[in-house]
């Protein structure tokens, strides 16, 4: 990694945030010493994922994207890889004596040992009708999910742990990847160029976040995200990316930085599977959709990786600088000056807005006349020829049932009229037309009387027909009550019989026995 003065003015700042942990000991208030073992650290990610002993281990942890090790006594002793961000407050270099995590953490100048103990991290506090007290604290029962969506302001008596977030700015060190004479170049890089890094940097890292994670969200989790993302921005290996020979780079030649770029988007492509190493055959046997769930949960996973681990402006800071890299002798992609900032710039690279109502496209200058050709908001005349001016992408619906000279059918073309005119005119033919529209209507109503005549003789014949099939039923109904009267009786007569000589049997039975037993006697 190149070393060299911190840049004057950070073009990116962003926000480490760790919670702080405590839980309630009945006689001693809270502390973080009462934490359980199976609960969280004193200091945690928001998800409780990631967790550490100490604010400065947790923000040097973050801050490099080290997380998920185990917790060190000797923060200085952990493996140092710098990953674009620093505490450094703008200012001073770090002499030799000043190690890497002091330097990254001071505000500049001596190194103190408050700075070292990060009193500048300073508590989230909320309003006076917040979730928050005057320190920033918030009250759960617990530090399950369900109890952390209900946080309040004071002490319950069911409540038994506390949190409150910290936060600290870090800035964004171009310096960490290249020397100052390459990334000081132009304020601006290719567009294209730009997109198509930073879209595939998000693609790569959530489809990695599938392959460890699945497809919950739930499961997507900050010990695992934030060391994936450390690692993609290793796999990038800004400064080194690219073969920087100058004779490649003669104007005079066919040499296309393009085509590097294009290298840097297929070898992120090749991330997930390197880094992680995809699904897997047994995920396939046993989980023959999951490459169907992956592709149905790849939009969520991108949404979620944009808005909490890796935003926009972070992918375009570092796409820049690999463009910058790719380009650094040819200037195919940014230019040779050292600022191209103000609207006054001719610089070919610097971004400008798509004027169109409704479009965000944001794109260099360079590419202005191409996306004019293509921006589907951009407001074209009528093809028809009405004075109407339409956006390309409303064009088809303006055409087909909007305009007022498209070709419109007559309103009584279902009744014959066959008059094909355009939609503005439509009112004019009718006046003009009544008396051939009125023939249509006479001729329509008399099909519809004969058609109506011949409905009520079809309906007279059904009713007649149902008269006598509801004669016959009742016919039925009656004889097949009678029958089972009938039956009635004879099953009642039936059983009467059947118990008069189960009775005769029970006499004959006795007799019987008595009888045997007189046999016996004898």
């Amino acid at each position: 990694m190149m070393q060299s003065s911190p840049p004057s003015k950070p073009p990116l700042t962003r926000f480490i945030t760790i919670y702080q942990n405590e839980r309630l000991w009945i006689g001693r208030g809270f502390s973080s010493k009462g934490l359980f073992p199976t609960e969280r650290g004193p200091f945690s990610t928001e998800d409780g994922s990631c967790n550490w002993k100490t604010l400065r281990e947790g923000c040097l942890a973050l801050l490099r994207g080290d997380v998920g090790k185990p917790a060190r006594g000797n923060v200085a002793k952990t493996t140092k890889y710098q990953r674009g961000w620093s505490y450094h407050e703008q200012g001073g270099d770090p002499d030799d004596k000043t190690k890497d995590d002091e330097y990254e953490c001071r505000k500049g100048g001596a190194v103190s040992e408050e700075e070292l103990e990060f009193c500048i991290f300073v508590p989230c506090t909320g309003a006076e009708d917040g979730p928050t007290d005057e320190e920033g604290w918030s009250y759960y029962a617990d530090f399950s999910p369900q109890s952390l969506l209900s946080p309040t302001r004071s002490r319950g008596m069911l409540d038994f742990v506390r949190r409150r977030k910290l936060q600290r700015v870090a800035y964004f060190r171009p310096d960490h990847f290249l020397p100052r004479d390459i990334y000081s170049k132009c304020d601006f890089c290719d567009s294209k160029a730009v997109n198509t890094i930073s879209q595939t940097m998000l693609d790569a890292l959530a489809l990695a976040t599938l392959f460890l994670a699945g497809t919950a969200s739930v499961d997507c989790t900050d010990f695992k995200v934030i060391p994936l993302k450390a690692k993609l921005i290793d796999f990038l290996n800004v400064g080194n990316s690219c073969k920087h020979d100058v004779l490649l780079y003669d104007h005079n030649s066919h040499y296309n930085t393009m085509s590097d770029i294009y290298k840097i988007k297929d070898k992120l492509s090749t991330f997930a599977e390197s880094t992680v190493g995809g699904p897997g055959a047994l995920s396939h046997l046993f989980q023959p959709d999951v490459g169907n769930n992956m592709a149905k949960a790849m939009p969520g996973r991108k949404k979620l990786i944009n808005d909490k681990y890796f935003p926009e402006n972070e992918r375009v800071a570092l796409a820049k600088l690999l463009v910058k890299d790719a380009d650094r002798h040819a200037y195919q992609l940014h230019c040779k000056k050292d600022s191209c900032a103000g609207s006054g710039s001719e610089c070919e690279f610097r971004l400008v807005a798509c004027p169109n109502v409704g479009c965000t496209e944001i794109f260099s200058i360079k590419y202005e006349p191409y996306h004019d050709e293509e921006c589907g908001f951009k407001p074209l005349p009528c093809t028809n020829g009405c004075s109407m001016q339409v956006p390309r992408n409303d064009m088809t619906t303006h055409v087909r049932n909007q305009c007022t000279l498209r070709a419109a059918e007559c309103p009584l073309a279902c009744l014959g009229c066959t008059t094909i005119v355009r939609a503005q005119d439509v009112t004019r033919h009718l006046n003009e037309s009544s008396d051939q529209h009125f023939m249509f209507v006479a001729n329509k109503m008399m099909e519809c009387q004969a058609m109506i005549q011949k409905l009520n003789s079809r309906i007279q014949v059904l009713e007649d027909k149902n008269a006598q099939l509801e004669l016959e039923l009742r016919g039925r109904a009656a004889t097949s009550k009678k029958d089972s009267d009938n039956l009635s009786n004879e099953v009642k007569k039936l059983v009467k019989r059947i118990g008069t000589l189960e009775g005769t049997c029970r006499t004959e039975f006795k007799r019987v026995e008595q009888d045997r037993k007189n046999l016996n006697r004898k």
